[in-house]
């Protein structure tokens, strides 16, 4: 017996067998949440539906400079709800993490993507609120379809998804 094989009957861990994750068709317009706790199959659907192009970000030219135009940009960070504006004159690198998340929402729309995994994930409760509630009235003003994977439910107010598709309830 080998070691990990004495871990695994210490710990009765079974062969891996992948879990089927119902994969459901997803409406194609409107903003549509897909929520549930962690490794509950938010990531693998988003992964089998759609075929994401991974951003294209320069992180030798500043935060607005990322943008088709610097207007664009300016829409799209307060739409993500990054309104330090100082943080858009620095590099991408030297942002913190939910400075970040949400740069990469706003040059995510700016690309064409119209996936949020992870969404509000590494910001604090009331950041993510108040992200909510702005890419809501950001999407109001901009209709299409916009797919956004969360563990976080507290969102679901500020965000008024107008689908919710609950990975914990399939």
């Amino acid at each position: 017996m080998t070691y990990l094989d004495e871990i695994r009957a210490k710990y009765d861990i079974k062969d891996h067998v992948e879990s089927p994750v119902n994969i459901p068709k997803l409406p194609t317009e409107g903003i549509v949440l897909i929520v549930g706790t962690s490794g509950s199959g938010k990531t693998t659907i988003l992964k089998t539906v759609f075929n994401q192009i991974p951003l294209a970000i320069d992180y030798n030219k500043t935060v607005i400079e990322n943008f088709s135009t610097p207007e664009t940009g300016e829409n799209l960070l307060l739409a993500s709800g990054l309104r330090s504006i100082p943080a858009w004159f620095r590099p991408p690198k030297t942002l913190s993490n939910g400075e970040f998340h949400r740069f990469e929402i706003a040059i995510g729309l700016d690309q064409g993507h119209n996936i949020i995994d992870e969404f509000t994930s590494v910001v604090d409760r009331d950041t993510a609120k108040s992200l909510a509630y702005s890419v809501r009235k950001y999407f109001d003003q901009n209709p299409g379809v916009l797919y956004i994977a969360s563990c976080h439910r507290d969102i679901i107010d500020w965000l008024d998804p107008d689908y919710v598709y609950d990975t914990d309830m399939q």
